[in-house]
């Protein structure tokens, strides 16, 4: 009796555990620790960078924030600094109050790896890719 308890117990654990991934939300700064948001766009192709953006009112970075706070984890890994097999996406630079010469980094892009066209991806290097829906 008791070893099929604990074998129910683990089972339910593991079954937790994989329901939490899936809808793993993505980890954001606070927009009131934020100085600015500054988004660039790169083109590997051109290997040209330039800037889209530069987010500086605090009204306008808790939109930016509250905006891609809603992403979700999915199953493709980030194992690298910034995005391969991505030619073009946008690098977000979110620079700290605190800590101003080294801003915590995202990406975003559209992918051709992904059947979804109707997703955008963010990409956090080491922690994970997310994807939200896009607004029509």
């Amino acid at each position: 009796m008791m070893k099929s308890l604990k074998k129910y117990a683990i089972f339910m654990i593991f079954l937790l555990l994989l329901s939490s991934c899936g809808n793993q939300k993505i980890s954001l700064p606070k927009s009131k620790d934020l100085e600015y948001i500054k988004v660039i766009e790169v083109d590997k192709k051109t290997k040209s960078e330039k800037e889209v953006i530069k987010i500086e009112k605090e009204e306008d970075v808790k939109i930016f924030i509250d905006s891609v706070s809603s992403a979700t984890k999915i199953k493709k890994e980030s194992i690298s600094d910034e995005p391969t097999n991505i030619e073009k996406y946008l690098k977000v630079s979110f620079y700290h109050k605190e800590a101003k010469n080294s801003p915590s980094i995202m990406y975003i892009y559209k992918s051709r790896d992904y059947t979804e066209e109707k997703y955008f991806y963010f990409e956090q290097p080491y922690t994970g890719v997310f994807r939200i829906k896009k607004i029509k």
